[in-house]
């Protein structure tokens, strides 16, 4: 399962990186540069340690863009799918991740190269001008001309005290004037040395203060950044969880929807079945009302069939009677109305047959009938299940369109939001990246600050201490020469009784010390 890698500590890549550059430095390891790493980089199993560069330019490119080239490793995209997830979102967070792993390799080679075009130097401190050889040149002129000035002095005072032995006259005023010149120059020099020891202590804690209110202000950028980037966290989740709340009672109405909906259909088909149910239930008594009907007309057609023959036989014997009893009559007449009876029974037979047949026609006509109007109800009746179940289908076949569109909306849904979540994360990983890049830059930069005003300080605490030496020296001569002054002078009061001092000159010159050793012993009386 992918997640945006934690990242870590500026100060341990600091030190990590500071480590390497070392052991690039002195030997201890092969240089190895970014273009080297590509390979180890492009490796996902490649361990941590082996993807530090110890190139010092390589490194110092790491610190100028804030970047840890552990954090350059390839990741297939695997890595970057998560469970229950698209493939394509785990292809769009490997693509966007992979790019900007891609743009941040090319701007450390970029960097590099800058370096290496600039001619920049592994032992310079990042911060300090590249005139500073000029400024030790100018500090060391300005210490031997320090020395200069304390030999000159030297010979000065020698000189002036040859002065004061040679012309006894004006000593008095050449020495006090000398002296009042010196006290002037001691004086101005001691002020403007603690004038300038203020002004460097002044500019130094200026200096640290301008720091500290630097890192008061990065700090402050970067909890404001990190408040906002919570912030914005905040919000996104909230929107999110309300999406998600949306989506969760919009499934819920559209299941309790579909829910009623099938109560619906379900009420529908058995109120169908009971109707369909009802419907055949009705046909039946109907049919069996219909047989039972046919069944009692045949019933009474024979009663009536056999009621007829039967009063035929009673007519046809009383007939007879009548016949036999008028044979003896008239035996003629009782032929002819036999004949006639016999022709009314054979049109009356006749007739019943044509009646019968009428009946049968029109019985076989309504059993016919019967039959289309049934045949036209089971018709009816198949046509009205065929309708319901064709009606079933396609109301399962909706029901199944509708889900089918809704899976289709609701899996596009979940895509967007995957891919807005994707893009989120991104983005929120960009911000931390910079965050974090800031922070391990500016802590570069601190340090690099830092080492400036310590090399400085060193400096200006290495020039202080020799020029303060070589005044020291000055003072101590001008102490030891006042004190041989006053020793010349104590000589010379001693010796004003002799008549010609320049007898005293045995090559030529006056001899200082022979001066004074002379004067010793009238001085110890």
């Amino acid at each position: 399962m992918a997640v945006v890698s934690a990242h870590r500590p500026a100060v341990e890549w600091l030190n990590d990186l500071q480590k390497a550059k070392g052991e690039g430095l002195s030997g201890v390891k092969p240089k190895t540069t970014i273009q080297d790493l590509l390979e180890r980089i492009n490796d996902p199993n490649a361990p941590e340690y082996t993807l530090i560069p110890t190139s010092p330019r390589s490194v110092e490119a790491c610190f100028r863009l804030g970047i840890d080239p552990i954090e350059l490793q390839f990741h297939p995209i695997d890595f970057y799918h998560r469970v229950g997830e698209d493939s394509d979102i785990a292809q769009i967070r490997y693509e966007r991740n992979e790019h900007v792993r891609q743009e941040r390799i090319r701007s450390l080679i970029d960097t590099r190269k800058m370096l290496i075009d600039d001619n920049w130097d592994p032992g310079d401190i990042r911060g300090v001008p590249k005139k500073k050889f000029g400024d030790e040149e100018e500090a060391n002129a300005m210490v031997e001309k320090e020395r200069q000035r304390l030999e000159v002095l030297k010979r000065r005072q020698e000189k002036e005290i040859q002065q004061m032995v040679q012309y006894e006259v004006t000593r008095k005023e050449l020495l006090d004037k000398q002296q009042r010149k010196l006290d002037e120059l001691e004086r101005r020099a001691q002020d403007l040395a603690r004038q300038k020891a203020e002004n460097e202590a002044a500019w130094i804690e200026k200096q640290r203060e301008v720091e500290l209110l630097k890192v008061r202000e990065e700090q402050e950028l970067l909890r404001e950044a990190k408040r906002i980037a919570e912030e914005k966290y905040r919000r996104d989740k909230e929107m999110q969880a309300r999406q998600e709340e949306e989506d969760r009672r919009r499934k819920k109405e559209a299941f309790v929807r579909e829910m009623e909906r099938r109560r619906k259909t379900e009420d529908a088909r058995r109120e169908t079945e009971a109707i369909l149910a009802a419907q055949a239930e009705d046909v039946r008594l109907r049919k069996l009302e219909m047989d039972k009907r046919d069944q009692e007309r045949l019933k009474r057609m024979e009663i009536e069939a056999k009621e007829k023959a039967a009063l035929n036989q009673i007519k046809r014997k009383k007939a007879e009677q009548r016949i036999q009893s008028a044979l003896t009559a008239n035996e003629q007449a009782m032929i002819r109305k036999r004949q006639e009876f016999e022709a009314r029974e054979a049109a009356n037979e006749m007739r019943r047959k044509e009646l019968e047949e009428i009946r049968k026609r029109d019985d076989e006509r309504k059993r016919m009938e019967d039959l289309r109007k049934e045949r036209e109800r089971q018709e009816k009746y198949q046509a009205a299940v065929e309708g319901e179940e064709m009606r079933k289908m396609t109301i399962k076949q909706r029901a199944e369109e509708k889900e089918r569109l809704l899976a289709e909306l609701y899996a596009r849904r979940k895509k967007e939001n995957d891919i807005r979540k994707v893009e989120q994360e991104f983005e929120m990983k960009l911000r931390l990246d910079k965050v974090d890049s800031l922070q391990k830059n500016n802590l570069y930069m601190r340090q690099q600050n830092l080492e400036k005003i310590m090399y400085e300080y060193e400096k200006t605490r290495s020039l202080m201490k020799e020029r303060n030496d070589l005044q020291m020296q000055r003072k101590m001569s001008n102490m030891r020469a006042s004190i041989q002054r006053q020793s010349i002078q104590s000589a010379l009061e001693h010796l004003k009784g002799t008549k010609d001092i320049s007898k005293l000159a045995t090559s030529g010159t006056l001899n200082i010390s022979e001066i004074i050793n002379r004067s010793r012993p009238a001085t110890a009386m």
